[in-house]
């Protein structure tokens, strides 16, 4: 198998994937194009993460810039793909076989949550139309420009877990040191007093305050979680106006072989008017407003937190 790349006519064709715009609450890329540059890459890293031989690193990798060729046509079916790699010459039957295959994960569980999941046979028929091993890989990878991370996508989820209790895929390494697996978001609330700006923090746990935050639900915009986690958390009630990203934290959860990479994505967010807050939430212990004063010495969940929480009160 060679480079994908080096077959001019789909060469031309991929380039031109830059002009199909993606849904931002979907995908971080701007474009398919990146969007395939960016699950390419990640399969190859997943690729040497689980030794994969060259050939099926290759393999991955093409199968990272083809699987979305079709959404030059206006159409998401892997099947339009398919059709123009044949039109490029594109015919190797391992490469077709994962394209056609590559989005099954979200048909079968939209499926399986009706009470229709696929049947014995259908998983026999896809564990000998595909290597269910590199599909599994590439299912992950497909996920890297996901607002969320892979591991808040059910579709994949429910993928792997079936195919593990199956038999049909053993033990893989799908999380990367250097990318999240999973990514919440949150929000600094500032208020305007006499004395200065004040940011509303939390406490949920007994060894510090927090910035309230919560995971990025399907279709939803980090900084739509990070208003909705401020409510559900901290009990605003006030209209809040979206502003700009602080920053973020990345922190390990999970302990062995289930242990990942988590990013936490903080905003900015004001009100529109005076603050009100609501009666103090189940599970949060308490709320307090913090000058630039207070943030030097208040005890944290996170160290990481303070220079976002100056970044808030300081605007810097």
């Amino acid at each position: 198998m060679n480079p994908i790349l080096d077959n001019q006519r789909f060469a031309e064709s991929f380039r031109t994937l830059s002009s199909v715009h993606l849904n931002p609450r979907r995908h971080t890329s701007a474009d398919a194009r990146e969007h395939s540059c960016i699950a390419a890459s990640r399969a190859v890293e997943l690729a040497s993460a689980n030794c994969c031989s060259p050939q099926e690193t290759l393999l991955l990798e093409n199968l990272g810039l083809a699987h979305d060729l079709g959404k030059l046509t206006g159409s998401t079916s892997p099947d339009r793909s398919v059709e123009l790699l044949a039109a490029c010459g594109i015919l190797d039957p391992a490469l077709v076989s994962l394209v056609k295959w590559h989005d099954t994960s979200l048909p079968w569980y939209q499926a399986s949550t009706r009470g229709q999941g696929p049947s014995d046979k259908a998983w026999r028929r896809l564990s000998s139309s595909v290597d269910l091993r590199l599909l599994a890989l590439f299912m992950v990878a497909d996920r890297a420009d996901s607002p969320a991370g892979w591991r808040r996508n059910a579709p994949t989820l429910w993928f792997l877990n079936e195919a593990r209790s199956r038999g049909l895929v053993g033990d893989l390494s799908l999380d990367l040191p250097d990318h999240p697996s999973e990514v919440s978001a949150g929000g600094a609330v500032l208020r305007r007093e006499l004395c200065g700006p004040e940011v509303l923090v939390i406490r949920v746990r007994a060894e510090g305050y927090e910035l309230p935050k919560g995971g990025i639900e399907w279709d939803e915009l980090p900084l739509e979680t990070a208003e909705r986690e401020t409510r559900e958390e901290a009990a605003v009630c006030s209209p809040l106006r979206g502003g700009p990203a602080l920053g973020h934290l990345d922190y390990r959860v999970g302990e062995g072989a289930s242990s990942h990479c988590k990013r936490a994505r903080y905003f900015l967010l004001q009100p529109e008017r005076t603050v009100e807050l609501g009666p103090l939430p189940e599970r949060t212990r308490e709320r307090r407003w913090v000058g630039l004063d207070a943030v030097a010495t208040l005890p944290l969940v996170n160290e990481g937190l303070r220079p976002l929480l100056v970044r808030a009160l300081t605007g810097a």
